[in-house]
């Protein structure tokens, strides 16, 4: 299991990596890592709603959405988003460490 300066380091590469805007960083690494709840925006996201998503999104984020994605697609714990049902138990699960990483 990662520590948590490990894992937040592992979780801002890999936004950089999939050019993730820098404003949304914080939001995502704290919320993987430190089961923190994010804007609404990015609950839009975590929880497969394209629809909310696309209309909370400001035009320059509407532009990224897609290397949003990709990153969960890639790097986020399954059990963390997919559904509204997923980013609860996610949230209410701040007892559970996150599942390791493997690359």
């Amino acid at each position: 299991m990662m520590d948590g300066p490990t894992y937040r380091r592992h979780l801002f590469d890999r936004l950089v990596q999939c050019h993730v805007p820098d404003y949304l960083h914080e939001g995502l690494i704290e919320y993987l890592a430190s089961r923190r709840p994010v804007g609404h925006f990015l609950t839009a996201v975590l929880s497969n709603d394209l629809m909310e998503a696309s209309v909370r999104a400001d035009p320059l984020t509407r532009y990224f959405l897609v290397d949003v994605v990709l990153f969960l697609v890639n790097y986020a714990p399954a059990t963390a988003w997919g559904s509204a049902d997923k980013v609860s138990a996610w949230l209410a699960a701040v007892d559970e460490p996150v599942p390791e990483v493997f690359e």
